[in-house]
């Protein structure tokens, strides 16, 4: 019974309603609170960040045991080092923030007023559009998540491609490095 508890405490952080969730990304920019607004995002936003993270630890993981020592060694170290630092998907996430980020989400807030999210035919996205922008909201079909600000979705799946694609190209260097290795040519 509690690992079911436990599952459903975990995943039970999306809005039940388009307004909650317009009401928890409103309250995360006026906070300018990392953790509010990664709890404010949808759930594929956020798995997008766990995959980044994910791929982000194995790279430096692969990077280190496997790479030569020199200055593409030392340049991927660097760059695969946030992911490998931060304790979780919501950390990296949060260090990831550009502080341009929280200006443009309050004009973008303040131009969309008190407006209410609308609801598309399929019941699953919600948008405020107004003449030079909108906000977008979508529900996961996991009932237990609900609704969160996919407004970030686009740059954390360019992020989750790019990490993924980093990743398969590293295993292949390091297996290609073994063979070097083991034929002595390293």
């Amino acid at each position: 019974m509690l690992p079911m508890f436990l599952a459903s405490a975990c995943w039970g952080r999306g809005s039940k309603t388009p307004d909650e969730a317009k009401a928890r990304l409103v309250a995360a920019v006026t906070a300018r609170d990392p953790a509010r607004l990664w709890g404010a995002l949808d759930l594929d936003t956020q798995w997008s960040w766990m995959t980044v993270h994910r791929a982000g630890r194995e790279s430096y993981d692969v990077t280190l045991s496997n790479l030569p020592e020199g200055q593409q060694r030392e340049r991927m170290i660097r760059r695969f080092a946030p992911a490998a630092t931060s304790e979780n998907a919501a950390a990296l996430f949060a260090k990831s923030l550009s502080p341009e980020l929280w200006p443009s989400l309050a004009a973008q807030l303040a131009a969309a007023g008190d407006r209410a999210p609308v609801v598309n035919a399929a019941g699953n996205q919600a948008e405020i559009v107004w003449p030079a922008g909108r906000l977008l909201f979508r529900k996961t079909s996991k009932a237990s998540f609900g609704w969160g600000f996919a407004g970030l979705a686009a740059e954390a799946d360019a992020l989750k491609r790019t990490a993924s694609t980093d990743l398969e190209a590293l295993r292949t260097n390091a297996a290609d490095y073994e063979r070097a290795a083991a034929r002595g040519l390293r």
